[in-house]
């Protein structure tokens, strides 16, 4: 009966709410691409980031760093989020459950319209497993990824986040108005295209003798595959045995923009999509050639939407140094 009655007060929300919500796409859009390229900064991180807020208003993940870093970064919008998101949010007040967004699901039931909700679960298992045995957490292309800052990581791990340093200035900027405690984490100014990430990684007092966790999420879909294959190499060769690495890797209808809409939006801010797996059949056979061709093994893997009808289109990995 509640399913009912608040999906039939959700059609009425909706429509009244129509011109708001179509307000708010328009402010998110502005604000995610025209000032995120005035800022010269990643227009994907902050699809990212406000995914996760989203999580964290509809209860998926209690998350308030993410909150508060969202509050005050200048190309994200609060009052865009709710005009867009109200009507869903009140659907949810009055069922007490997410019906249809943002909802999680298994990996196998997985579609693009999960993908913030269902990769940031799927990574969080494989990180919250890898922190009981690791001394280092290093986040490569670390954009506006709050982790290090929420009650996933141990007091003990020493933290890194790598990413160009037009983000990591304008992520520190607002990490200390927003009044989240950012000194126990090592900020390494990198542009990966054009420096060795492991010498700056290095000389910011990284220990490649001790056990580490890389996150690599949500970058090796920008890269070609000469530079996926460098960088898990020089992880490897860079990271004490027992280290792991989670990251992410995408089908090559996603990168071609076969299942993705918008992907001329994304040259708006020069990320244009690159590499990408055959995942034919469900088949992990390519990604386990690609890791062991670098000395490394596939441990636990997430294969998004393989019982959809369009299969596979995104794996989040385990890799095993």
């Amino acid at each position: 009966m509640r399913k009912i009655l608040g999906l039939s007060i959700y059609v009425i929300v909706q429509i009244l709410f129509l011109p708001l919500g179509v307000i708010g796409a328009f402010i998110i859009f502005y604000k995610q691409m025209y000032i995120s390229k005035r800022l010269g900064v990643s227009s994907t991180a902050i699809e990212i980031i406000n995914g996760r807020w989203t999580m964290d208003k509809f209860g998926l993940k209690k998350d308030s760093a993410t909150v508060k870093l969202f509050n005050v970064l200048p190309n994200t919008t609060v009052i865009g989020q709710w005009f867009a998101l109200f009507p869903l949010y009140l659907l949810k007040q009055i069922t007490g459950e997410n019906l249809i967004y943002p909802i999680f699901k298994e990996a196998p039931d997985a579609t693009l319209a999960n993908l913030v909700t269902s990769r940031t679960v799927f990574f969080d298992k494989i990180l919250k497993r890898s922190f009981k045995k690791s001394e280092q957490f290093v986040v490569m292309g670390a954009g506006f990824d709050t982790r290090c800052y929420g009650n996933l990581v141990k007091d003990t791990l020493k933290l890194y986040e790598m990413d160009k340093k037009q983000t990591q200035e304008l992520k520190k900027n607002n990490l200390q108005k927003a009044n989240i405690d950012a000194s126990n984490v090592h900020f390494v100014d990198v542009d990966f295209s054009t420096e060795s990430w492991s010498e700056k990684l290095i000389a910011a007092g990284y220990d490649k003798n001790k056990t580490t966790t890389f996150l690599w999420e949500g970058v090796t879909l920008y890269l070609t595959e000469k530079d996926v294959s460098k960088t898990l190499s020089e992880i490897q060769q860079n990271a004490a045995t027992g280290s792991i690495i989670v990251a992410d890797f995408y089908s090559l209808d996603f990168v071609k923009g076969k299942l993705v809409p918008g992907k001329k939006a994304l040259e708006m801010t020069d990320e244009e999509l690159g590499f990408g797996i055959d995942f034919e059949g469900n088949s992990s056979k390519e990604l386990e050639s690609l890791i062991e061709s670098t000395n490394m093994k596939l441990g636990q893997v997430y294969f998004m939407g393989s019982k959809t009808k369009k299969g596979t289109w995104m794996a989040v990995s385990e890799i095993l140094i």
